[in-house]
């Protein structure tokens, strides 16, 4: 990174994790598209309001691609009001929804950079939750710089660029030297978040 204290994951990784313990996997949710789907929900939301409409996703039998992208709109509304913005978010997760139905397959034979675009270019995601997707739904190597990862390399010297572009491109030569898998990474992002909570940080939405 640029300027401040130079941050070694792999020990981080150990750090947090000798302090909080396993993480696991981490995200909530058991299949790609529910987590997926709960990465959408959860913007701007708390994990609670995410999982109640993943809940009634499921119970009404839409927690899967192609029956969600052909569902009723309405429906889809009064099945995930409980995320909040009760306009964006239920055509978000239909958007979702036909994307994974058309392209998930071919995706996963993508280059990173190549699949994070296709993901920006699904209505609703943003920056953060095309990394979180690209990590837990696609097992890319990523490193989800959210508010919590910001906050707790701030808080050890780094100088974390506001954006989270900057941020990402920052923490890029971090991330080479680690040369952590995938599921370090996965859990690395969970252990980050427990340490901010820890510390008395609230989440914030992903972008």
């Amino acid at each position: 990174m640029t300027g401040g204290a130079e941050i070694d994951l792999r020990s981080l990784h150990h750090e947090l994790r000798g302090r909080h313990g396993p993480q696991g996997w981490w995200w909530p949710g058991e299949e790609p598209f529910e987590i997926a789907v709960g990465a959408v929900l959860v913007q701007r939301s708390r994990w609670e309001q995410a999982a109640q409409s993943i809940d009634a996703l499921r119970r009404a039998g839409l927690l899967e691609p192609t029956a969600l992208a052909a569902a009723d709109a309405e429906r889809v509304r009064k099945l995930v009001r409980g995320s909040g913005f009760p306009t964006s978010k239920p055509r978000r997760v239909q958007a979702l929804a036909h994307w994974v139905r058309e392209r998930a397959v071919h995706a996963r034979e993508l280059e990173d950079a190549p699949l994070r675009i296709e993901l920006l270019g699904v209505e609703g995601i943003g920056e953060e939750t095309a990394d979180a997707i690209s990590l837990y739904c696609f097992a890319r190597p990523v490193f989800v710089c959210d508010e919590y990862a910001r906050r707790l390399l701030r808080r050890r010297g780094m100088e974390v660029p506001s954006s989270y572009r900057a941020f990402r491109r920052a923490i890029a030569p971090a991330l080479e030297r680690a040369e952590l898998s995938v599921a370090e990474l996965a859990e690395l992002h969970g252990l980050i978040v427990e340490e901010g909570k820890s510390a008395g940080g609230h989440r914030a939405a992903p972008r």
